[in-house]
């Protein structure tokens, strides 16, 4: 996790308070997120936000308890003017509300007519599978065989809405403390097929290369179940050896055996091959997971607890920032939030009339440039229609007004984190540094909201 950018994150969206950065890719950044209380928060409110709260969840503080956090996630703001980045982000929000287990993160809210595209879901605490299999060794027979249990689990219970994941990975599996969950399961090829507006094109690679078939390689959009069921093994491969099958992409020759534990050895043999028809169903895997449970003498809730106590020892689990632990919003973006309720206005609305724009105009010409990577650490990293690369995220520019402007200013800084530019591009302009102390928290915008429709917005719920 790493600190918001006062200067470029926003503190509120939708009903939320953001807390932390948990990383950015190509699609999307995520955050860690807490849902502000408010009182009076109408019907229509609450249906535009997609709120799945019980009422009586709301206008009241929580104890600082990591199962009342979520993970919002927001589109990239360079992709927000491309309507088909828009749309497969949209249905990211489908897929997430679709799929109802306990081995996937459940939806908390949505809002996908914002200007800027964002969802919440259920925040798991606990490490990524890559992070605790680098950091405490790979795993036991007994406890890879609950692992894959539930990601079985997971794997039926997306299938079972029709949709793919077409990303399962080490870095996508939270071992929370009630067990696996899997993450980021919206790349809905299936659904897909089913519309004229398909969105993955015939050639297509999606997915991240060292954990994706043959098929999925040479074109994502045709791939079928078999696909997300190599992606298990794969999956398993790396808990038990600590590497991907492959190190760079998949292969039509067996992968190198050494270091999978023999009992292992008959199930993902029949699971990493290049023909798709080969490998078992999920029913397949879970009845080869469990006679391997039986022969090594265990039940799955020996295996299961087996694996709770190794992620519990191995003390991997994020450490949640101060903010996150005081259990309650923010005093000062309650109140403004609030007040935005009160007067009939969205959350996420402009707070004030006299507020100098959602995020100032400054001048920036003695800021210095700092570049950092941008990772997903804590188990939440963006994989939506990811390269596998992460980004570096910089910010979008705004001029000053000509009649504002002197000799030597420079664009200002408005808005989230943009990707770095490539080589040879000229870089974007630094992020604002007008978020001192006092300043109004900055805001995630929606339509309508600029400094000019702050004074006429209503409370009129959205259709």
């Amino acid at each position: 996790m790493k600190p918001l950018d006062t200067n470029a994150d926003p503190r509120v969206v939708g009903p939320f308070e953001l807390l932390a950065r948990l990383g950015a890719g190509g699609m999307g950044v995520a955050y860690l997120a807490r849902e502000i209380p408010l009182e009076g928060l109408s019907d229509e409110m609450v249906a535009a936000y997609r709120l799945v709260e019980p009422d009586h969840d709301r206008g009241r503080d929580e104890v600082a308890d990591p199962s009342r956090l979520a993970v919002v996630k927001m589109i990239q703001p360079s992709l927000l003017g491309q309507p088909q980045a828009r749309e497969r982000f949209a249905r990211e929000i489908d897929a997430v509300r679709a799929v109802a287990g306990d081995r996937v993160p459940a939806l908390r809210a949505a809002d996908p007519e914002a200007g800027e595209l964002w969802f919440a879901m259920d925040y798991i605490a606990g490490p990524a599978l890559h992070t605790l299999v680098k950091g405490a060794g790979p795993l036991p027979a007994g406890p890879c065989a609950a692992l894959g249990l539930a990601l079985v689990d997971a794997l039926a219970a997306i299938h079972g809405r029709k949709l793919l994941h077409r990303d399962l990975k080490p870095s996508n599996v939270v071992l929370g403390p009630n067990g696996p969950v899997v993450l980021d399961f919206g790349l809905a090829v299936l659904a897909e097929r089913q519309s004229s507006q398909a969105l993955t094109r015939t050639g297509d690679r999606l997915g991240t290369r060292p954990y994706m078939p043959v098929e999925q390689l040479r074109d994502s959009k045709h791939v079928e179940a078999p696909a997300d069921v190599y992606a298990l093994g794969a999956t398993l491969f790396f808990a038990l050896t600590g590497r991907a099958p492959y190190p760079y992409m998949p292969l039509m020759v067996p992968p190198t055996w050494e270091g999978v534990d023999p009992a292992f050895l008959p199930l993902l043999g029949r699971v990493i091959v290049a023909e798709p028809l080969r490998r078992p169903d999920l029913d397949g895997v879970r009845e080869s997971l469990s006679t391997l449970l039986t022969d090594a003498g265990l039940t799955l809730e020996q295996a299961a607890e087996q694996l709770r106590e190794r992620v519990t020892d191995a003390d991997l689990t994020p450490k949640l920032p101060p903010e996150a632990l005081k259990g309650r919003a923010d005093p000062v973006v309650r109140e403004l939030a609030q007040k935005a309720v009160d007067e009939g206005e969205a959350p996420d609305a402009p707070w004030a009339e006299d507020d100098p724009g959602f995020y100032g105009l400054v001048n920036t010409e003695d800021i210095e440039w700092v570049v950092e990577g941008a990772d997903g650490p804590g188990g939440h990293p963006p994989t939506l229609l990811d390269d596998g690369r992460e980004r570096t995220p910089t910010a979008p520019t705004v001029p000053l007004p000509a009649s504002e402007r002197r000799p030597g200013d420079e664009p200002a800084a408005v808005g989230h984190p943009l990707p770095p530019p490539r080589p040879g591009e000229a870089p974007m302009a630094p992020a604002d540094p007008a978020g001192a102390v006092g300043a109004a928290p900055k805001v995630a915008s929606r339509p309508g909201g600029d400094r000019e429709g702050a004074g006429s917005r209503s409370g009129t719920p959205r259709t």
